[in-house]
């Protein structure tokens, strides 16, 4: 396995009447302090009437995106 490996899923809460977020992929966080690699940033939308969906970063890295109100 190699050491840039991010073992749990990734997931992203955001706010109960977001539509758009714009977060850090972890993946490439770990990847950038390790190799200097620029973080990614990703950019999506969750439609109001959608409680979880997922995307991926410009690396391939998956992340899940929920809506707040554990």
């Amino acid at each position: 396995m190699a050491s840039w490996a991010v073992l749990e899923q990734q997931r992203v809460w955001i706010s109960p009447r977001a539509v758009s977020f714009t977060v850090v992929c972890d993946a490439c966080a770990q990847i950038a302090a390790a190799e200097g690699y620029g973080a990614s940033t990703v950019h999506g939308t969750l439609p109001l009437d959608a409680q979880r969906g997922s995307i991926e970063c410009p690396r391939g890295h998956h992340l899940r995106v929920e809506r707040d109100g554990r």
